[in-house]
């Protein structure tokens, strides 16, 4: 079930942890921002699937990009994806 951002999610969970409902939305806005800079076309929606000879995938740097600024936002490193030492 998509919430109002079209995020998938439990919506109690999304309901009740409003820093979750923070990261969500930016890791959305993120996405969407980042697809229309880098030309992508998203795997998942992409009219003629995954395999298309037309798909726009991204570059390894564009994916790079994506992975280091998505996992700031989840409060990850942003090198290597492990939670961050408190």
């Amino acid at each position: 079930m998509l919430d109002d951002h079209g995020v998938k999610g439990d919506s109690a969970a999304m309901k009740t942890d409003p820093e979750r409902q923070r990261r969500l939305r930016e890791l959305t806005e993120l996405h969407r921002r980042w697809q229309a800079e880098h030309r992508v076309d998203d795997a998942d929606f992409t009219p003629d699937g995954a395999d298309s000879e037309n798909r726009r995938p991204p570059s390894p740097e564009a994916e790079r990009e994506y992975m280091r600024r998505a996992r700031e936002i989840m409060g990850l490193d942003p090198d290597t994806g492990h939670y961050r030492e408190a």
